[in-house]
């Protein structure tokens, strides 16, 4: 069963209908819209994070409403954002003043609310074999963050001191599950030792040689021949690594096209590309500067496969 937050926060409880609080970039908050996609739901109004107002708080029918916690902006380390989600990450979903936290635990929540084609396997085999792999990309959630920063963001990710006692500050009142203090310790600092990073890319690298794999039986997707929440946990990672210049067609050729398929659905297009794309588009091009230079993500993993 999904689990229920209770926040230290009330704007959760003040709220009608179903709100997301979210980023467009963020890789686990674009697997919730994915499958809010899957469910039939479309995004519906923009409101303020934080806003309570009689309008803001109200629900849309069939579609839900977006409330952006700006990573750029810093919003997910405010007072206001830390009270609704004490680790000070995205996403969080409310519907009918209920709030859950983790990904996994709103996915789940989403295929019992609004019923549909299951995303979570009904048949005892497929399902364990299916929770299996969304554990794993679970796990290797650090490693996206790792390797996308190092990699992808750069400078542009790095907090000033003040900032960082701020953060530090905040995870006192909250839990911290997600380990943000210190990797921003380290990652801002410079301290974080280049092997940390590299060990980072090869487990990812490992695992999309293992999916590549098992794809290569012809089936549609992940699982079988039907989209699960393997396929919304597992394409995110390729899409932001993608951003960053990793050559997956070339290093994982059943797994590229795997990713393709997911990407040509309907919900991947509006729901997780919609407002993203001219983020993604940046970055790609970053990316593909930094090849044409012989720098960036492409030559550690190549360095990898030699």
């Amino acid at each position: 069963m999904p689990k229920i937050e209770q926040p230290a926060s009330p704007i959760p409880a003040a709220l009608q209908g179903l709100h997301l609080f979210h980023f467009d970039g963020a890789p686990c908050a674009q697997r919730v819209r994915f499958a809010l996609g899957e469910k039939g739901l479309s995004r519906g109004r923009e409101e303020k994070f934080d806003s309570v107002t009689p309008a803001a708080v109200k629900g849309e029918p069939g579609r839900w409403v977006s409330r952006v916690v700006s990573l750029v902006k810093k919003d997910h380390m405010t007072a206001a954002y830390a009270q609704i989600h004490p680790n000070m990450v995205v996403p969080a979903l409310v519907h009918e003043g209920t709030l859950y936290l983790e990904s996994m635990d709103i996915i789940e929540y989403l295929d019992n609310a609004f019923g549909g084609t299951p995303l979570i396997p009904t048949a005892a085999e497929l399902r364990s074999a299916t929770m299996q792999r969304v554990e794993q990309a679970k796990v290797l959630h650090r490693s996206i963050r790792y390797v996308t920063f190092h990699w992808g963001l750069g400078r542009l990710a790095m907090l000033k001191p003040r900032e960082r006692q701020h953060l530090a500050a905040l995870a006192e009142q909250g839990s911290d599950g997600e380990g943000l203090v210190s990797f921003y310790d380290g990652y801002s600092t410079g301290t974080i030792p280049d092997s940390v990073y590299t060990d980072h890319l090869a487990q990812l690298y490992a695992a999309f040689q293992d999916l590549n794999s098992q794809l290569g039986d012809g089936r549609k997707f992940l699982m079988s021949d039907d989209v699960t929440i393997a396929d919304a946990f597992w394409s995110m990672k390729i899409l932001r690594l993608l951003e960053c210049g990793y050559p997956v067609e070339a290093h994982h050729p059943n797994l590229y096209a795997w990713y393709q398929r997911v990407y040509q659905r309907p919900s991947f297009q509006h729901e997780v590309m919609g407002r993203n794309r001219l983020t993604n588009c940046l970055f790609r091009s970053k990316a593909g500067i930094e090849r044409l230079l012989g720098k960036g993500l492409k030559p550690a993993v190549d360095a990898l496969a030699a």
